[in-house]
């Protein structure tokens, strides 16, 4: 397959992922997404099911991995492409290692959460190279594929809080510009409550417009 017919393909299924990404937010989920593909064809998909189970552990990225499996039957899946829209976090970037993923796509690069540009987990050599039993080669790592369209997916999510995280350094900056902890790390308030106190205006609002549609006659 020639360079643009590979890049065709990837744009397909980056683009999947956001679709899934999208659907996620009206269940309530932050928008992430991703897809497990061979050979151009879909294996496994799956947007975030935090919020829905309950479960911290249920990032798109380890269920399309965990369904992947499933479907093909084996652990490895050296043949296989990982598309997300956000750079896994390093608890999934450990399982595209250990699962031997060969490649990883995404779009919005995540200098203080990610597996790659901050805790060095999908790039890092001596993991294969100490344990090759258990851990596959480092993958083809494909950074900032479709960049602004997984922007936009974050923006027209919450404007605000994509503004706010981009300020951080979260997501879609370089690794060169992540933010780094210098003092010891002092007790914030959680995303849940933080998202909450974002959204409490809106709510209150929206409430206030449904009692006083119920008085009138």
């Amino acid at each position: 397959m020639n360079e643009l017919a590979n890049q065709a393909q990837d744009l397909k299924l980056m683009r999947r992922c956001f679709e899934l990404a999208r659907h996620a937010t009206h269940d309530g989920e932050l928008p992430f997404g991703a897809v497990v593909a061979r050979k151009g064809e879909i294996i496994a998909e799956a947007a975030n099911r935090v919020s829905r189970e309950g479960d911290i552990t249920r990032h798109a990225e380890l269920v399309a991995i965990s369904e992947a499996q499933r479907v093909l039957g084996r652990k490895r899946l050296c043949d296989c492409v990982l598309y997300s829209v956000v750079e896994p976090c390093p608890m999934c970037s450990f399982a595209s290692r250990e699962t031997r993923i060969g490649r990883v796509v995404f779009a919005l690069n995540s200098p203080l959460m990610g597996g790659c540009s901050k805790w060095d987990v999908l790039s890092n050599e001596s993991l294969s190279g100490k344990l090759p039993e258990v851990f596959g080669a480092v993958p083809e790592i494909v950074s900032g594929f479709c960049l602004q369209e997984g922007e936009q997916i974050w923006n027209e999510w919450n404007p605000f809080i994509w503004h706010f995280m981009k300020r951080r350094g979260c997501f879609g900056v370089t690794a060169d510009a992540a933010l780094h902890r210098t003092k010891a790390p002092h007790q914030g308030i959680s995303w849940k409550t933080f998202t909450t106190l974002l959204a409490w205006p809106v709510l209150s609002a929206t409430r206030t417009m449904a009692r006083r549609n119920q008085v009138q006659p």
